[in-house]
C-alpha cells in the first residue's frame, strides 16, 4: 500500500450513541502534510485516535503504512509519534529532560538520547532554555517542546492534533515553519485543526470533515476552485439602502457587512461603482477556505437576507 494512512468506510459510534465518524474514507500520501479541517466536534480527534491505535473503530477499515490498526497496533506504534490535543509536557522538568526521556523510552542509548535531545532543542530554537523548568516557558515554547518530543522518536509519521491551539499568531506561525521543515525531511504529517488559515498555509492535501463525514477533499487550491467564483467583495453599508442595491447579487450578511460572491468583472465593476457612489467601505479578496467552509456547512444566502 503506497499511502501512509488509508481508511475505508470508517465508523465510530460511542456508547452514548454519538456517531463520531460515519463512513469516512481518507487516504494520506507519504511525505506530505495533510490537514483534517473541521469545527470542534466534527470527528477529527476521533479519527486521529483510531489511526494512532488509541481507540478501536466500530466498523470499517484503517491502515497505517499498510498495517491494520486493530490487528497490528504494536507495529504501527513503532512508526508513529503523536502530539495529542491540548497535550502538556511535564512542567517541573526541563526541555532537555523531556526530550531525553522521550528518546530513552524509544530505545535510544544514553549518548544517542542526549545527542538527539540537544540537536532538536537547537533546531527548535529552545537550546538557550534547555535547563529552565518548562513551567517558566511561554505557551509557544511549550508546544515546541511537545513537537520536539515527537521528533526524538525518529518516527516516520507524525500525528498532530490541534498543535497550535491557544497560541498567539506569532507563535502559531513559528510553529508552522517548524512543521514545514519536517516535510522537507520526508516526514509524513497529519494535522487536525479548526483554523482555516492554518490549513491554507501549510497543507498539501486537505479533508474537510463535518458531523463525522468528509464533505470535501483534495489540494487546497482545487477545493477553493469548486466555489465557482473569482473574488469575494466585503462591503460595509447601511442595511436599508444596500438591500435594494445588492438584490441581484449572492451575498451573506453579518451585521452591516455584506460578503458578496463575484463571478465576473462586470459584477466587480458594478460593486465598486455602488460603493463609490454611496460612500460604502469595500474590500476585494480572493476566495479562501473559510468561504468554502461557509458554503459547505452553512451556505450563502441569495438575494436579500
Amino acid at each position: 500500500m503506497d499511502s501512509a494512512v488509508y481508511t475505508n468506510k470508517l465508523v465510530k459510534v460511542y456508547s452514548s450513541g454519538v456517531r463520531a465518524l460515519d463512513g469516512v474514507n481518507i487516504e494520506i500520501p507519504r511525505g506530505k502534510i495533510t490537514c483534517l479541517l473541521g469545527p470542534n466536534g466534527a470527528g477529527k480527534t476521533t479519527f486521529l485516535r483510531i489511526i494512532a491505535t488509541q481507540l478501536l473503530p466500530t466498523s470499517g477499515e484503517a491502515y497505517v503504512m499498510g498495517y491494520d490498526v486493530v490487528e497490528e497496533a504494536e507495529r504501527i506504534r513503532e512508526l508513529i509519534a503523536v502530539v495529542p490535543q491540548e497535550g502538556r509536557p511535564y512542567l517541573m522538568v526541563t526541555p532537555f529532560d523531556e526530550l531525553y526521556m522521550g528518546a530513552r523510552i524509544r530505545g535510544f542509548s544514553r549518548e544517542e538520547a542526549r545527542r538527539k535531545a540537544l540537536d532538536i532543542l537547537r533546531r527548535l530554537d529552545l537550546y538557550e532554555f534547555k535547563d529552565q523548568k518548562i513551567i517558566k516557558l511561554s505557551g509557544g515554547q511549550r508546544q515546541k517542546v511537545l513537537l520536539g518530543r515527537t521528533l526524538v522518536s525518529d518516527a516516520e509519521i507524525l500525528f498532530l492534533d490541534e498543535p497550535t491551539i491557544g497560541l498567539d499568531p506569532v507563535s502559531r506561525r513559528h510553529l508552522w515553519n517548524d512543521i514545514l521543515s519536517l516535510k522537507d525531511e520526508g516526514k509524513t504529517i497529519l494535522i487536525t485543526t479548526h483554523y482555516m488559515e492554518e490549513a491554507e498555509a501549510i497543507a498539501d492535501y486537505l479533508y474537510i470533515i463535518h458531523r463525522g463525514k468528509v464533505i470535501a477533499s483534495g489540494r487546497v487550491s482545487d477545493i477553493i476552485s469548486t466555489l465557482g467564483y473569482e473574488m469575494v467583495v466585503y462591503m460595509i453599508a447601511d442595511e436599508w439602502e444596500a438591500a435594494e442595491k445588492l438584490s441581484r447579487f449572492r451575498y451573506e450578511k453579518i451585521g452591516n457587512k455584506y460578503m458578496i460572491q463575484v463571478d465576473d468583472k462586470k459584477d466587480l465593476f458594478d460593486l465598486v461603482r455602488i460603493a463609490v457612489e454611496n460612500g460604502y467601505v469595500i474590500t476585494i479578496k480572493q476566495p479562501s477556505l473559510e468561504d468554502v467552509f461557509v458554503k459547505l456547512v452553512g451556505g450563502y444566502e441569495e438575494g436579500a437576507s
